[in-house]
């Protein structure tokens, strides 16, 4: 089984924030050079341990790499409540002499040295900002502190998994038409919770929403309890009852000429990455 993201960190699990729990989330990734990867797996160990010590209860960040799509690729996801926060990390990179050493670190000595800057592809550090969707109900979950109501609140599952206890997450992305955005947003929380009911304790699927980036991009993460775990909810995907109530329902106004889920998303903008920590 696969170790959790939460054992990245010494931190206790109830200091850490997580896809649960936070008000939003930043996902950078990054590519590796295929001769440098290994060193740029510790420069990431030792990055996050320090960060997330540094920065506890300010933010919590977790790494993972893609097991099923472009090789070397790593993604962290950057858990904060709110964005008035970021300014505090901003302050570590520029000014924290700890954080420093390990940055400028010389990694390579016997590759012609250099540091982390040496050990990424030019051009493949980007990062998105995700807040959890919310409003599906009249519940009312606002969190003090925290930018939106945290994802934990979209279902009801008592034994939820999340970005800091799953074996694996799957991160889906689609466009959403913009002239059914809200029947596109209905539509991923209806198929969030089919997911959620059948398969508590071995996947949670949260839903986001894309902000400061694409307009109408929306995101979910589905934590698995580990990798093989994803052909249970393929499974459940493909099964009558999701057929039935989610797949087959009419969502499309008549006013933009009725339909069903098909005609709510850009054509070919669904995409699956498989992860793990």
């Amino acid at each position: 089984m696969t170790k959790p993201a939460q054992y990245q960190t010494t931190l206790p699990p109830d200091q850490l924030l997580h896809s649960g729990n936070a008000g939003l989330i930043i996902h950078r990734v990054g590519m590796l050079e295929y001769g440098m990867a290994r060193e740029g797996r510790d420069f990431s160990v030792d990055l996050l341990d320090y960060m997330n010590r540094a920065q506890a209860g300010v933010a919590t960040t977790f790494c993972y790499e893609e097991v099923f799509g472009v090789r070397e690729r790593l993604h962290w996801f950057v858990h904060m409540k709110s964005p008035e926060k970021y300014s505090k990390l901003i302050e570590m990179v520029d000014h924290d002499e700890a954080f420093q050493q390990i940055s400028l670190k010389d990694r390579l000595p016997k590759k012609g040295g250099g540091n982390w800057e040496k050990m990424f592809v030019h051009g493949s550090l980007q990062e998105t900002v995700m807040c959890p969707q919310h409003g599906f109900t009249d519940d009312v979950h606002d969190v003090p502190g925290t930018f939106v109501p945290p994802a934990t609140h979209q279902t009801t599952q008592k034994e939820q998994l999340n970005s800091a206890t799953a074996g694996a997450i799957v991160l889906r992305s689609a466009d959403v038409r913009y002239e059914l955005r809200e029947e596109g947003r209905q539509f991923l929380y209806d198929w969030s919770q089919y997911v959620n009911g059948d398969l508590e304790g071995r996947a949670t699927a949260y839903i986001y929403e894309q902000t400061w980036g694409r307009q109408d991009r929306l995101h979910a993460l589905i934590h698995l309890r580990e990798p093989d775990d994803y052909q249970a909810v393929r499974e459940v995907d493909r099964s009558e009852g999701m057929r039935k109530e989610v797949y087959d329902v009419e969502r499309v106004p008549e006013r933009h000429g009725g339909g069903q889920w098909d005609r709510l998303f850009v054509p070919a903008s669904i995409n699956d990455v498989l992860m793990v920590p």
